[in-house]
């Protein structure tokens, strides 16, 4: 039973290693600087500036997703671990519960 609880304890660790990993994922995209605010200038007028605007655009458009759905992803993991834990104390408490006769009374 012991290597049970390990294993579940080592389970719990990694969501909630998966949470805060994925909130520091969603805070280096925050971040990053505007590739537009950036490098616009260095590829002056024309179709090659153009490009680089589109492709800004695109960027910035997946970024956004990209981040909010990261941000939702790290609320799960941070969320499904606080549930577990609360369910493991709950668990542990009806089980010393039952295992002491004169708590029932």
């Amino acid at each position: 039973m012991g290597g049970e609880s390990d294993h579940t304890r080592l389970d719990l660790d990694v969501i909630k290693g998966m949470g805060t990993g994925l909130s520091n994922v969603k805070k280096a995209f925050d971040g990053l600087e505007k590739l537009g605010d950036k490098y616009e200038d260095d590829f002056g007028n024309g179709d090659l500036s153009d490009k680089f605007g589109d492709f800004v655009s695109n960027w910035e458009i997946s970024r956004e997703k990209l981040t909010g759905e990261v941000d939702t992803l790290a609320q799960i993991a941070k969320a499904a671990a606080e549930a577990y834990e609360d369910i493991d104390h709950q668990l542990a408490e009806a089980v010393r519960g039952a295992q002491d006769p004169k708590k029932g009374k």
